[in-house]
């Protein structure tokens, strides 16, 4: 804006100037400027270190940096930074920013900036298809009248006992004694004694009072539906000094894209339904060890297809536990895996009507005579959910592993991608958090600094895989790095390749058919710039920040965290961190461009170090090739030696002393 106005005078904004300035100039013209014109000295004159660097000249036209892209800089201890970048690549000013942000919180002091990606993760349930406020879920202390209070006017209260949320309409808060019936379709709870109820639609959410959330959802694959339930407190994982390709955008994806459905498969359809029937008949009342049976809320000897039982306590129930008998234990053991996915999808939709003959309703098909191995309810095919885990080269096939019945990706809210300022309060500061955070004496609160994010797509090469970039890119106004131009003739080749176009997610395909009937020259989400005959491994966008584009997922989330925490609609909500986990890349052995690189290999999936340990690896930041990087080496103190505007030790002290004043626990991932 006008900087004569005083709304736009830094100076004047106490609550928020930093009281330092930076500017990034954009100047790829000057690139074939020589050291002379830029103002280092001739060689006799030069320091012992200009003559290592390379920083003078001999002769009066030696080009600075070869006539390569480069940048010079002027700073000084007030925090005032000025940057020429003799380049035009988005990501290359993008990161003189960070380092820009990072000169301000040195100089600030009590203040981090980090090389950081972050979500905060909501358990996720499958329900089935009842929902009853169990107190293993919900607790028995939060009410109806106790959440209105909470909320005040960011509600209205409707004649049959329930509310709704006045900013988003399809959002609903009900009583603590609500309960859902997915197959009658609607919600329940008393009022004066009087049974209350609404009708349960998809794309609305129904609160307990305890900010529990839960949607009906349609199976990707079926036109069945589930209850879907989701915890009201998540867990922020921040994921510092990580590595380029280590995981900072992925931590904030659904892990939906991974997943992939297919058949129920069963053996003898006779046998094994009678090993079911055993399963579902048994007698578990004393399946828990005498020391854990008085801890139970319930009584175990609910039959397993009871409508007090859900499909979570099913799973539980036939999950081996410290907290059963040795002979339940060894009961358990005994289910061969595929017995125990067919009794969870029998529960899974068993209704009350159906008594004690359910088996009439699942079958298989007869294949050549003999009994099929597909298990089908009422002649329509069972779909189960697998995880794609990673992707055979040589095969071309992908490593699957089969899911719970129940399994539901954790709803996510993206907090963090690159760019992250960071601060630590003492948690008496933070009121109303749950008792999960009383072993951190002080917490870390991060704030993401971006507003849209320079996302690197890696599996966007996969058509249909990256559902997300897909949306994004067939979307308008979309600033993309590295993607091949398209012009009409070959958008059009590439739509009538069935085995790719297919593939492709409906918004992408769209998009395509669009360009064609619009021509000129656009992009494809699966096709990277072609680079000396080959394609890109570094395809970049600008994705609009996903609290920011889709603004509803991160109110229901605050809504249901202000409710489990007893928050006013008037008090802000604040989420501190819960779990410090940095991101490392291993690689097997490999070459680019006649260049070895060695095999890394020194990190676990979840690897835990001790403070020494991790500050070793904070240090020297060692990782393995990555798409963004030359190749295997050092990415400097905390992965931010190219981002310092002055030594690390200042970042590697700030850490230190956040790590210490927390308490947090230094995993990488």
């Amino acid at each position: 804006g006008d900087p004569s106005l005083p709304e736009n005078d830094a100076g004047l904004d106490t609550h928020h100037w930093t009281g330092t300035s930076g500017c990034v100039i954009l100047a790829p013209h000057i690139r074939g400027l020589n050291k002379k014109a830029l103002g280092l000295p001739h060689l006799s004159d030069a320091t012992d270190d200009q003559k290592a660097t390379g920083m003078c000249w001999e002769n009066e036209d030696d080009q600075y940096n070869n006539g390569q892209p480069f940048k010079i800089t002027l700073r000084d201890k007030r925090g005032i930074m000025v940057t020429i970048l003799a380049d035009n690549y988005f990501g290359y000013c993008k990161k003189e920013v960070k380092t820009q942000i990072g000169l301000t919180a040195n100089i600030f002091g009590l203040a981090e900036e980090e090389h950081a990606g972050g979500a905060i993760a909501f358990k996720s349930y499958s329900l089935g298809t009842n929902f009853y406020p169990d107190e293993a879920i919900v607790g028995t202390s939060h009410t109806f009248e106790e959440a209105l209070k909470l909320l005040g006017n960011t509600v209205i209260v409707h004649p049959k006992g329930y509310a709704t949320d006045k900013k988003y309409t399809n959002i609903h808060i009900l009583p603590q004694d609500m309960s859902v019936d997915l197959n009658a379709q609607n919600a329940t709870w008393t009022k004066n004694g009087e049974t209350q109820s609404i009708r349960v639609l998809p794309g609305h959410t129904y609160l307990h009072p305890s900010g529990y959330k839960i949607r009906l959802e349609k199976h990707p694959e079926s036109t069945a539906f589930k209850l879907i339930g989701t915890a009201g407190e998540g867990t922020f994982c921040h994921k510092p000094s990580t590595v380029s390709g280590g995981g900072k955008s992925e931590i904030s994806k659904s892990l939906n894209d991974a997943v992939i459905y297919g058949s129920i498969y069963i053996g003898d359809f006779e046998k094994d339904m009678a090993l079911v029937k055993d399963i579902l008949e048994r007698d578990y009342s004393n399946c828990f060890d005498p020391q854990y049976a008085k801890q139970q809320s319930r009584s175990p000897e609910r039959k397993i297809l009871s409508m007090e039982r859900s499909l979570g306590s099913v799973v539980k129930l036939l999950t081996p536990n410290s907290e059963y008998t040795k002979e339940h234990c060894e009961f358990i053991h005994s289910i061969p895996s595929h017995i125990r996915s067919i009794v969870f999808a029998i529960k899974r939709f068993y209704k009350p009507e159906w008594g004690e003959d359910y088996a009439k309703h699942f079958s298989v098909d007869t294949v050549n005579g003999s009994p099929g191995h597909e298990l089908k309810l009422d002649g329509r095919k069972l779909s189960g959910t697998y995880l794609r885990v990673g992707h055979d080269k040589a095969s071309g096939g992908w490593r699957t592993y089969k899911l719970r019945q129940d399994f539901i990706a954790a709803s996510k809210v993206q907090m963090e991608d690159d760019i992250t300022a960071s601060i630590v309060v003492p948690r008496s500061q933070i009121p109303n958090l749950p008792a999960e955070y009383d072993m951190f004496e002080s917490l870390k609160i991060s704030q993401n600094c971006e507003w849209r994010l320079f996302q690197r797509p890696d599996d966007a090469i996969l058509p249909g895989f990256d559902q997300q970039t897909e949306e994004d890119l067939a979307g308008d106004q979309v600033f993309v790095s590295n993607f091949k131009p398209i012009y009409e003739e070959e958008m059009r080749d590439l739509s009538e390749q069935v085995d790719f176009y297919e593939i492709l997610t409906e918004p992408m395909k769209k998009h395509m058919k669009r360009c064609i009937k619009e021509g000129g020259v656009n992009i494809c989400s699966a096709k990277p710039r072609i680079w000396n005959g080959q394609q890109t491994k570094n395809p970049r966008y600008l994705q609009v920040r996903p609290d920011v584009a889709k603004p509803q997922d991160k109110y229901l989330a605050e809504l249901g965290t202000r409710l489990y925490r007893r928050i006013p609609a008037s008090d802000p909500c604040v989420f501190p961190v819960a779990g410090v986990i940095s991101g490392r890349r291993n690689n097997p052995p490999d070459e680019i461009n006649g260049m070895k690189i060695l095999p890394l290999c020194v990190f676990n999936p979840i690897h835990y170090q001790e403070l020494p340990e991790l500050f070793m690896d904070f240090v020297c930041s060692v990782t393995g090739k990555s798409p963004s990087t030359t190749g295997a080496g050092s990415e400097g103190a905390l992965t931010k030696g190219p981002f310092n505007a002055i030594n690390a030790t200042a970042d590697l002290n700030n850490t230190l002393v956040s790590m210490l004043l927390t308490g947090y626990g230094g995993f990488s991932s």
